[in-house]
């Protein structure tokens, strides 16, 4: 981004111990001026301030611009940064947003209630150009005389693309809870995540302040950031699948959008489908969808189960099948290979689908799946009970808003 010479405004200053000096510092410049020094102000932006600290003690050579634009009100709209070093040239975007506030139930009958406003900082990191991370950092305050800071960030770090090597990116989870006068509480997680299958992670380090949160920090349904386009199904499938611990080959998972009342199905091919339209899903979306996720993907470690017990019978297996199963589980196997066989569809008759033994393992994990997120929602709940809710309970459209009105509109 240019920047004239002309525009700028010396600021005689020492230059300190570790080579930083203050070039120039100007406050409530007219967003109008903007566009002279190669900036486009933000939509609502009234004014912004310009700061730049020359570094290393070359000023001319290594520096750093600070542009902070901010509305009528005085507050925080964006802040872009330029950090230059000769030939190198890094630059961070941040925009900032006020979130509504959080009304705390301090009572059963809700009469009473703490309000929890928070501010929302996204940020893009371009290093010569390119972006090599995004990060998204929610601060909320509790409205008190001594009030408790809770801070969650999520980040992307881009990995490199090297030849024979997995597509990865590093992705970071911060939550924690501060207040004067108590100890911090805090986890601290990182995950490797490959992009290229869109959600399969593996948590590389968990930090914790205490040992009580161990459990809380490496549960997998703790999911890291979830984009637009890597949705929480998607890495809710990858927890469900891990939770299932395949034994030979792990199903591919497939998202589609058809309003329908069907939430998903898996095909005996290997591949778990989600429908993200679903009407079932609309009421409590992350609820259902891990019902839905974790219920299919129950039919595809059963379908695995029948293969081991078909190449077992078929003398395929190297005595394999009675490795891995007890005499209870085969019995099982065979219950649920039977059911598969002689298999009733809830057009046909709704109350016999829902009791045959193959879909009842298959309910019986979905309800399982949604208790362990509740019981971690719970969990996170109590460990930082001053947290904004934007961050563990977002809203329906925060997944898929035009999902949602293009159902409603197909209701007409």
């Amino acid at each position: 981004m240019p920047l004239s010479v002309n525009t700028l405004k010396t600021v005689f200053s020492k230059v300190n111990s570790k080579g930083a000096s203050l070039l120039r510092k100007d406050k409530a410049l007219d967003v109008a001026n903007a566009l002279k020094e190669g900036l486009r102000a933000p939509e609502g932006a009234k004014t912004y301030d310009a700061v730049r600290v020359g570094r290393n003690f070359k000023p001319q050579e290594s520096y750093t611009d600070v542009f902070t634009f901010r509305d009528e009100n005085g507050q925080i709209v964006k802040r872009y940064i330029k950090q230059v070093d000769s030939d190198k040239l890094k630059e961070t975007t941040k925009g900032y947003a006020q979130m509504y506030p959080w009304e705390k139930d301090l009572d059963v009958f809700g009469d009473e209630f703490l309000e929890i406003p928070a501010t929302k900082v996204r940020s893009y990191v371009r290093e010569n150009g390119k972006i090599t991370s995004i990060s998204e950092d929610v601060f909320a305050v509790t409205d008190e005389t001594k009030p408790y800071l809770t801070h969650s960030r999520r980040e992307i770090i881009r990995g490199n693309c090297e030849d024979f090597k997995p597509r990865v990116n590093n992705e970071k989870l911060l939550i924690e809870q501060r207040k004067n006068g108590e100890k911090p509480v805090f986890i601290k997680n990182e995950y490797e995540m490959n992009r290229v299958d869109n959600g399969s992670s593996k948590l590389l380090t968990s930090e914790v302040s205490s040992p009580e949160l161990e459990e809380i920090a490496q549960n997998s349904y703790l999911l890291p950031y979830v984009s637009p386009k890597n949705k929480f199904a998607n890495r809710m499938a990858q927890s469900c699948i891990k939770d299932a611990d395949f034994v030979m080959l792990e199903p591919d998972v497939a998202l589609y959008k058809k309003p329908a009342k069907t939430s998903g199905y898996y095909s005996r091919c290997g591949v778990v489908y989600v429908n993200l339209k679903s009407s079932s899903d609309l009421a409590y979306p992350r609820e259902s969808l891990t019902d839905t996720i974790a219920h299919e993907v129950e039919h595809a470690k059963w379908d695995e189960k029948c293969a081991m017990y078909d190449m077992y019978k078929s003398g395929f297996d190297g005595g394999a099948f009675l490795k891995f199963f007890s005499k209870e589980e085969i019995a099982d196997i065979k219950r649920y290979h039977n059911s598969i066989q002689n298999y009733i569809p809830p057009e046909v008759d709704i109350k016999a689908y829902r009791n045959q033994f193959c879909e009842r393992v298959a309910f019986d994990a979905g309800h399982k799946a949604v208790r362990k997120y509740t019981a971690l929602k719970d969990a996170i709940d109590k460990t930082f009970p001053n947290m904004h809710g934007f961050q563990f309970h977002p809203p329906v459209q925060e997944d898929d808003m035009a999902g949602l009105t293009s159902f409603i509109n197909s209701l007409k």
